[in-house]
Formats: structure tokens, C-alpha cells, sequence
């Protein structure tokens, strides 16, 4: 039934190729929702609207996705923050968009969304050592060591270091698993191996401590399952933790994220109460109060775009002080967001939207023993669920574009069961 649309599916392809080569990079010359807008033309010039229909029907995981947005668009209604509100229902366009047009099409070949996921993996490495290169550059023209480290680093690519961070644990992660299972996303080893501890490396300036744990779980995950089954328990426990005390030794040895180890040091161990004049970490203050804004506001929330408002609002009424490498602040002065992706979906619209969002993230995972790319998706749900409890992940374009992508074309896409109706059928 999609003979004579396979042109325009052709088309949709490669604006899914530009998405992917873009996505780390983020420029707003060259934008990579261009993409997204293009593609949904595409979609409309491939016409067989009705079949499209009869496959979103019956396709889970995208209507997940339209309940999760239709709950942005109702929060609007009754948001106080108006122009808030119509700011985020434009920024997660992309959770609509993308499970329309991928949710409702024959779903491409195997070795075709293999090759968009290799593609992400060589732009963002491309991206990270022209990150380098430029620190580097400016740091030779009389610029400081902070060049690179954390968001300086990320100066040309413009996608903050929370998400690039997630990002390089992704492509890391994929890199690693292919590799584990013969199956490498590159045919020289070499390359391979010089990715992965590329990837490493970034990590290390990256500055972004929820992901030097998510590269210890990773690595436990696959690596170890790996080795395990390659050399039996002992050599595997060996080789598991040289290799765990290596990456920690390199933490330790650069000054950037020595520090920020140190940080958390001091954080942790002012928890209940400042001690030797250090504060602990924000979060603990935010969390605090939105928990409380929560339970005030269950069953439909603050309403789209008005949560970060209210959580400001009671922050005035805590005293704890920071420092910001410059000059001390309180809490209220920054304009804090939630730091927790779960926390900021339920205070803005409520426990209907929360749980919708948990059914997005934990209901694939009953669904995926059989499917064609379950390591890929597993790995993607692991590094989202964790990454989203200390970031407000779906707040900037960053995290909405990497969410939305990649659990349409790992998760929606080839979910869609058309029988006789393949691409390569047709």
C-alpha cells in the first residue's frame, strides 16, 4: 500500500540523515529541526493518509508520546505564564512531530537506522575534537585552563554540557556495545577502540558528574558482561576494575574535574548542615520545595510553564548561601528549574502527565526481548532514566531533540507492524 509513496519515504530519510550529523552541533545557522519541518512535508506529499492512521492505531508508544504532549498543550489553558506556556508547547513540538511521521511509516531497513545511529556517533566525535581544537586555539591566545572544561568547552558546538554529556554516553555506550557483541559500528578495530576512549576522555572535561556514574554503570553493564563471558568471573572482575580505577585516576588527575569531585565531596558531607563554610548542592533545596509544590498540586499541576515560577517563590524563603565561583547568591536569584525531568513534568501538569511520562520510559522494557534493535533501545532508556533525575532534561531544545529522536527511532518506529507492507517490499 506504500508502493507509490516510497519516493517521498526516500526523502525522509536523508532529512533523517542531516538530523542526526546536526544534533550535536546545534547551530542556529544551520538548525536541525529544519529537518523535522522538512520531513513533515515530505510526509504530507507521501499521502496514504488512511494507512498511516490504521498504523498509528495501533502503535502504543506513539500515542504515548501525543498524550504526553497533549498534556503541554492542556497545562497551557490554565498556566498563569501564558507566554511560558507558549513557549514550551513550541519547544516540545518534536515529541508530536517526530512519532507522527516515523509512528505511521513502513519502517526502514535495519542496516538504514543502524546507519543513523553511526552517523550520531561520528558527528559528535567530530564535534567534541573541534571542541578541543578550538580550547586549545584559544587557550594558545592567551585564554585560561577553564577553556576547557564544561560549558567554555562547548563554546562552538552550543549544546550545553549536561546534554553533550549525555549525549557522549550514548554514542559511548552504542560504540561499546557493538563491539561486545561482534557486530562493530566500524570495520577497522582500531577506530573503534580510539572512539571509545575518546568518548572517555571527553566525559572527563565534560564536568557533568551524573554521567561519570552513568559511564561506571555502562561500562558494568556491557563491558563486564563481555569480559565475563570471554575470560570467565576473575579476569573479567580484574580487567573491569583496572580499567574503572583508570577513568577514576584520570578524574582525579585533571584539575577540572578534580574539583568538581571535591565538590561533591563537600556537598555530601554538608548535607544536614554547612560545615568548614561549605554548602551543599542546590538540589537538595529543590527537590525540597517542588516536592512540596507537588503534593499541593496533584492532580493537574501549576500548569505548562508556570511551575518554575512557583518553585522561584518559595525559594525566597530559603537562606542557605552559594557561591558561584564569583560572588555568593541565594537560590531565588537564578531562576532555578527543578533539576529532576520527573519532578518538573508532575509539578507543571500534574500525576496524569507524570505517569505517562513513567509508562514512556519503563513500558518498553516489557516489550523489547524480541526487537530488532533492544541493546540499542535498553542502553537509550538506561541513560535517559538516570540522566532525567538530576536535570530538567526536557526544559531546553537540546533534550528535547535528543528524547524525541531517538526513542521515535529506536522505540516508535520499528514498533509499527506492517506485515506485508516493509519498505524493501515495496
Amino acid at each position: 500500500m506504500f508502493k507509490d509513496s516510497k519516493f517521498w519515504y526516500r526523502l525522509i530519510f536523508f532529512c533523517l540523515l542531516y538530523y542526526a550529523i546536526l544534533l550535536p552541533w546545534q547551530l542556529q545557522w544551520l538548525p536541525a529541526t529544519l529537518a523535522m519541518m522538512v520531513g513533515g512535508l515530505f510526509w504530507i506529499l507521501a499521502l496514504d493518509f488512511k494507512a498511516k492512521a490504521r498504523i498509528l492505531s495501533s502503535n502504543m508508544l506513539a500515542s504515548l508520546m501525543f498524550l504526553s504532549y497533549i498534556f503541554v498543550v492542556v497545562g497551557a489553558v490554565y498556566s498563569p505564564e501564558s507566554k511560558e506556556a507558549g513557549k514550551e508547547i513550541f519547544s516540545k513540538l518534536p515529541i508530536l512531530v517526530w512519532p507522527l511521521i516515523l509512528g505511521s511509516i513502513p519502517s526502514f531497513r535495519k542496516a538504514e537506522i543502524g546507519g543513523l545511529l553511526k552517523v550520531f556517533i561520528s558527528s559528535t566525535a567530530i564535534a567534541m575534537l573541534v571542541a578541543f581544537l578550538y580550547g586549545l586555539y584559544r587557550y594558545q591566545a592567551g585564554g585560561m585552563p577553564y577553556v576547557f572544561y564544561f560549558n567554555d568547552l562547548l563554546t562552538l558546538v552550543k549544546v550545553p554540557a549536561h546534554y553533550m554529556g549525555m549525549y557522549i554516553t550514548f554514542a559511548y555506550a552504542l560504540v561499546l556495545q557493538r563491539w561486545a557483541i561482534g557486530r562493530p559500528f566500524y570495520a577497522k578495530k582500531w577506530l573503534n577502540l580510539v572512539l571509545l576512549l575518546f568518548f572517555a576522555f571527553s566525559l572527563v572535561f565534560i564536568w557533568v558528574r551524573m554521567q561519570y556514574l552513568l559511564f561506571f554503570f555502562v561500562n558494568a553493564l556491557i563491558a563486564m558482561s563481555y569480559l565475563k563471558n570471554k575470560f570467565g568471573y576473575g579476569k573479567a572482575s580484574l580487567y573491569f576494575s583496572l580499567y574503572s580505577i583508570a577513568f577514576a585516576l584520570l578524574l582525579i588527575a585533571i584539575p577540572g574535574s578534580r574539583k568538581r569531585l571535591t565538590d561533591t565531596y563537600n556537598e555530601l558531607r554538608s548535607f544536614n548542615q554547612m560545615i568548614d563554610n561549605k554548602q551543599t548542592n542546590p538540589r537538595k533545596f529543590l527537590w525540597a520545595e517542588g516536592l512540596v509544590l507537588v503534593s499541593d498540586n496533584l492532580w493537574w499541576g501549576l500548569g505548562t510553564g508556570a511551575e518554575n515560577t512557583a518553585l522561584n517563590e518559595r525559594l525566597e524563603s530559603v537562606d542557605a548561601i552559594f557561591w558561584d565561583g564569583k560572588t555568593t547568591y541565594q537560590l531565588y536569584e537564578m531562576g532555578f528549574n527543578y533539576h529532576n525531568s520527573y519532578l518538573q513534568i508532575f509539578a507543571a501538569n500534574g500525576i496524569w502527565a507524570f505517569l505517562t511520562f513513567l509508562a514512556l520510559l519503563f513500558y518498553p522494557f516489557f516489550k523489547l526481548r524480541k526487537h530488532p534493535f533492544r541493546h540499542e533501545a535498553r542502553i537509550f532508556l538506561f541513560i535517559i532514566i538516570l540522566s532525567f533525575l538530576t536535570e530538567s532534561m526536557l526544559q531546553r531544545q537540546a533534550g528535547v531533540l535528543f528524547f524525541s529522536f531517538f526513542y521515535t527511532l529506536l522505540l516508535v518506529m520499528p514498533s509499527a507492524e506492517m506485515s506485508a507492507s516493509k519498505l524493501e517490499d515495496s
